[in-house]
């Protein structure tokens, strides 16, 4: 299986409500692509593995601009698009944005 992407989203379409299994959907610009249609994938809130993050985007909808890792699971037809899969923040230089408590002695 191929590793992780990088990329950015580029759009976001919040959840409406009353509507079945609308959880709200994006698109994904993979890093050192080109942005336009052809390129960029689908991204349903239910494929975001992060829960923090797929909360984010259930409740208030994804800011362009986000960064984020992701495995491509390609297109089963010519009239669909290529989807971003498993998707986690990108976290910068292996650092954690938790906060780890210090021992007193």
């Amino acid at each position: 299986m191929p590793g992780k992407e990088t990329g950015t989203i580029s759009a976001w379409n919040a959840a409406r409500a009353g509507k079945r299994n609308a959880e709200g959907y994006g698109f994904v610009q993979i890093d050192g692509h080109e942005d336009n249609k052809s390129s960029n994938l689908f991204l349903y809130a239910d494929n975001i593995k992060d829960s923090k993050l797929r909360s984010e985007a259930k409740i208030f909808g994804l800011k362009p601009g986000t960064r984020i890792t992701f495995r491509v699971e390609e297109a089963k037809s010519s009239r669909q698009s290529s989807l971003a899969t498993e998707v986690e923040p990108l976290r910068r230089d292996g650092g954690n944005s938790g906060g780890g408590g210090g021992g007193g002695g």
